[in-house]
């Protein structure tokens, strides 16, 4: 353990921590100096004698290089290349590194003669991938002959995805300032609101604030009437707000870092970009010096950015609009007047859309969300599962809520019940009565707030580790944001039953490389003290997300999970996972679990990858474990007829229980048509359950059951009475379902098993399970 932590650290002396990407961006003014500081920092870095950035002409499709310290700098903007030229366009062909230690003998080697590259002779080149496509070149060379070590070449390919956000919003800002202008709409009409809204609670908690309301296919809101009487006035009101904007941006970029990674926090550094592009600063000027209000400027400026956006074809502008739209939302915010309560109170708010990816929850800073509602999504999306891991209450499947609700209106948000209340009482500052005067519901309580630190709310917590043998299941947690890992320790759960490594890929707009997995992971195993952390690798589905993400862009639709068969880009991006795995693996216990296994070709590839990935870390001399148990994951009721064919392939099984059902019972896991809440007691589910469970044991692998049935009372008494060696559930769940499930001797598990298994309805399982459930209160 003592050498993998040292090698860990001699691996990241290469990277660049948070403080120096938001130093780029703060001494950057336009995407030139952007550039020129990016490359700047890297030659000394790697201490090379030339770093250059080179970027795809989104009209030619030509590499251009963009900025370089080392060549001659004249030649910036005008060397063009194919990809079928060079080195540099074998990487961006290849997407993939290439090492030459003596460039000029490698065929694919051109001079270029106004590069001034004569004295150099060793080339290191990765690309700059954004969204699953390659965007750039990153280069690095030295006049001695120099063959880059596999460790140096994997930093390079890390370091080019950390600049990735930063080098593509270069190129987003340069869109920007050759940006037309755009008649302006006119805002909509809203319609007058009804006084409470209903939906499907989400996650469970109360809170009150006023609505942020996030909506791509609206204006930011109502304008004033009129030019601006005072400009001196307006131009200064703009510069506060721009301000307040960047502190709020620099703020949750440091919270996020906390929360999921701190290569995660620079996720928002492009948005920094833009508050500080020039261009950007003298578009806002030009409407204001035209007589607009700081409001009107704001909106105007943005909605030609929007029309210009809209006209281009590559995908990858139409999809980055995103940001600029979030940067003007922002400053748009800030200009909102403000009354003294609501600067006393800290200014609470709550997150309105027509639907929130896991990225959207981190548009409002995280200290001041109150509470997120949305038009669509279900318990299952992974903006759900995010907002519980938060403790923010959320509510879904609200009709009409964009059409009801309007920025700045106080709304107060219940997740338990699943209502909005507009116009809530003034008094109400906290948990408001139910809009129909009712008691508050069972479970309604605001979860605890996510803390990076252990809690020690119970000194004497049982550790679920020393559950014996042939007792009751253990209880593990769920975890989803590396800032849980102190509240599993503090619950006493078993062990991590899942990670949902997917977060990783949904929190962000780039693809996390291996060496910003492998920190991930060490971190992780290292905060839950020695219990054994099962790392799902990612399962990524267009059903599970929503825009904004790299994983739902229109330009990487290939990361869908199912088509890892048929798509070579996502078995890369697999087998780069597996070895991120595999070495933390060398710093404590992990298991590697295969989501959605549903055909033994798909298991044959994954076994493949795995074994590919070992000897690659042996012939590379990289720490890791070699011996880590490899699971699947059972999500389709097609899969459960095959476990005995799989058994003796794996280590253990794990059953999916949210698209267990879903596919059970032929429902949209996130729909309301259809779902019931009696799912879990379903027959038929109840024998499909039994017959994976039993056919495991059968070849002596163990079972393990994650979901909301696991969590739910009734589901975990179902799953521990058919015999699942270990329960998974989210962390603030460990101890109510370890108190239900514990008490329960094998001799009773039995009775309760034949009682299931017998029953020939949902009443049938529903009276089987009575006796055994807590008393209502």
């Amino acid at each position: 353990m003592k050498h993998a932590a040292i090698a860990a650290n001699q691996e990241s002396s290469l990277l660049l921590t948070l403080e120096e990407v938001s130093q780029l961006v703060s001494h950057s003014h336009d995407p030139q100096e952007t550039l020129a500081n990016t490359v700047q920092l890297i030659q000394g870095r790697f201490r090379t004698d030339v770093c250059s950035v080179y970027l795809i002409d989104p009209q030619g499709g030509d590499l251009v290089l963009a900025a370089t310290v080392g060549l001659d700098p004249s030649s910036v903007g005008t060397v063009r290349m194919r990809f079928d030229e060079g080195l540099t366009g074998l990487v961006a062909e290849r997407m993939a590194a290439v090492m030459e230690a003596d460039a000029s003998l490698h065929p694919r080697f051109k001079y270029f003669r106004e590069l001034g590259e004569d004295p150099f002779r060793s080339f290191l080149g990765v690309p700059i991938i954004e969204a699953g496509a390659v965007e750039g070149v990153l280069v690095v060379q030295t006049r001695e002959r120099r063959p880059f070590s596999p460790n140096e070449i994997r930093m390079l390919v890390t370091v080019a995805s950390q600049l990735a956000p930063l080098v593509t919003g270069a190129r987003l800002l340069e869109q920007v300032a050759a940006s037309g202008a755009s008649k302006t709409p006119e805002p909509p009409a809203h319609p007058e609101p009804a006084p409470a809204l209903r939906g499907r609670g989400l996650s469970p908690g109360r809170g009150v604030g006023l609505a942020y309301v996030i909506d791509d296919q609206a204006g930011l809101g109502p304008l004033p009437d009129g030019p601006a009487e005072d400009p001196a006035a307006e131009k200064a009101r703009l510069a506060v707000a721009v301000e307040a904007a960047r502190e709020e941006i620099a703020r949750l970029s440091r919270r996020i870092s906390l929360l999921v990674g701190e290569d995660h926090g620079a996720i928002l550094q492009a948005q920094l970009m833009i508050l500080q592009d020039r261009s950007v600063e003298r578009d806002l000027d030009a409407r204001l010096d035209a007589g607009d209000a700081a409001e009107a400027a704001v909106a105007r400026t943005l909605e030609k950015y929007v029309a210009t956006f809209a006209r281009m074809t590559n995908p990858f502008f139409q999809e980055r609009i995103y940001d600029i739209k979030d940067v003007f939302r922002r400053i748009f915010w800030h200009l909102r007047p403000r009354d003294a309560a609501e600067v006393v109170a800290g200014e609470r708010l709550v997150l309105i859309a027509r639907e929130a990816s896991v990225l959207d929850l981190f548009s409002v800073d995280l200290d001041h969300l109150a509470g997120v509602a949305v038009e669509h999504g279900g318990p299952q999306s992974h903006a759900g599962i995010m907002a519980r891991s938060l403790g923010v209450p959320m509510l879904g499947q609200v009709p009409g809520l964009l059409e009801q609700v309007r920025s700045g209106r106080r709304v107060a948000i219940d997740g338990g019940e699943g209502t909005l209340i507009l116009d809530p009482p003034p008094g109400c500052g906290g948990p408001c009565p139910p809009p129909h005067g009712g008691a508050e519901p069972a479970g309604a309580a605001t979860p605890a707030p996510l803390r990076l630190a252990t809690p020690l709310a119970d000194a004497t917590e049982p550790d679920a580790r020393a559950d014996s043998a042939g007792a009751s299941p253990r209880v593990d947690a769920n975890v989803n944001l590396l800032g849980e890992a102190g509240r599993v320790v503090g619950a006493g759960a078993g062990a991590v039953g899942l990670y949902r490594s997917e977060m990783i890929f949904l929190a962000r707009r780039t693809l996390p490389t291996e060496e910003e997995q492998v920190e991930i992971y060490r971190k992780l195993v290292d905060a839950v003290e020695g219990r054994s952390v099962t790392i799902r690798t990612f399962d990524l589905r267009p059903d599970k997300l929503a825009h904004g993400s790299v994983a739902a862009s229109s330009s990487s639709q290939s990361l869908d999970w199912r088509l890892v068969l048929e798509a070579p880009a996502l078995q890369r991006l697999f087998k780069e996972q597996v070895r991120a795995i595999l070495r933390a693996a060398a710093n404590g216990p992990v298991r590697l679990l295969v989501p959605l296994v549903d055909r033994s070709a798909l298991l044959d590839f994954a076994l493949d990858t795995i074994r590919e990935a070992r000897c690659e870390l042996a012939r590379e001399g990289l720490a890791h474990e070699g011996d880590v148990p490899v699971g699947a994951m059972i999500e389709v009721a097609a899969a459960a007829p095959l476990i005995a064919d799989w058994a003796d392939r794996v280590d253990f099984f794990s059953l999916g229980t949210n698209d267990l059902i879903a596919s059970a019972l032929g429902q949209d896991r996130d729909h309301p048509v259809g779902a019931r809440g009696e799912d879990v007691l379903h027959t038929g589910l109840i024998r499909i359950i039994a017959s994976v469970i039993d056919a495991a044991h059968d070849a002596a692998r163990p079972v393990s059951a994650c979901g909301e049935m696991a969590a739910d009372p009734s589901g975990a008494l179902i799953l521990a009475a058919l015999g699942a060696d270990s329960l998974s559930v989210a962390v603030d769940r460990v101890r109510d379902v370890r108190e239900l499930v514990a008490p329960l001797p094998p001799d009773r598990r039995a009775e309760l098993r034949g009682l299931l298994l017998r029953a020939r309805s949902t009443a049938d399982v529903s009276r089987a399970l009575g006796p055994f459930l807590p008393a209502a209160p």
